[in-house]
């Protein structure tokens, strides 16, 4: 009989994740921009609520998408989240939104990098 109270240790990659938060307007802008930016994938949470610098937003606002906040968060290396830092830049020149960035860790760095590995000078 085999002991498997104790499952095998799992090693923890870093690499970089983006949250972004924009209008809903700008919705297509933002998933264009991570299409083209090269990372493996993305999430969308769309009718986020919250409070910032000007005021509270609503999470649904009824037959208004354009209006809400929707968030978009993606991990990759260094290199593809300087790229889309890079390309947001503009947008919120002109336009409401936030962006972080943080140090994370995944396990199957493979689902985050895909088939060429890690990138020189990243995470």
């Amino acid at each position: 009989m085999s002991d498997t109270s104790h499952s095998p240790e799992h090693t923890l990659h870093p690499l970089k994740k983006i949250e972004i938060i924009v209008k809903g307007k700008r919705e297509r802008f933002v998933q264009e921009l991570l299409d083209r930016s090269g990372v493996s994938g993305y999430t969308i949470h769309r009718n986020v609520a919250g409070r910032g610098a000007s005021g509270f937003h609503e999470g649904h606002l009824l037959f208004n998408d354009e209006a809400s906040l929707v968030m978009f968060f993606a991990v990759s290396d260094q290199s593809k989240i300087q790229a889309i830092i890079n390309g947001l830049s503009p947008l919120f020149e002109s336009s409401s939104g936030v962006m972080f960035v943080s140090d994370t860790q995944v396990v199957r760095l493979k689902k985050f990098l895909g088939a060429e590995g890690p990138q020189h000078g990243g995470a």
